[in-house]
């Protein structure tokens, strides 16, 4: 997929889109999205692309687990569960 900027918004790309197509082919056909997180351009479908593909797992079967909707990360960083308050 590629994005077309709206006139009002005007970027300077850093790769072009034949080069950064090229690498994504190189890497196993992995899609191309020009992002940017700046402008709020792509970002959202970038991260449901990646999530996606990380569900389907190497078959490209969807993988049959529990994702929870949140994740306490506090307790998996530090070892000890969350509290609230300072330390």
């Amino acid at each position: 997929m590629h994005a077309v900027p709206s006139a009002a918004v005007v970027r300077r790309v850093q790769v072009s889109e034949k080069k950064a197509k090229q690498w994504c082919a190189s890497k196993g056909n992995i899609p191309h999205l020009d992002v940017s997180a700046k402008d709020d351009i792509n970002v959202e479908a970038a991260f449901a692309a990646i999530a996606r593909a990380a569900l389907r797992g190497d078959d490209g079967e969807e993988a049959d687990f529990y994702v929870p909707d949140a994740v306490d990360v506090t307790s998996v960083a530090t070892g000890r569960p969350h509290k609230s308050g300072c330390c």
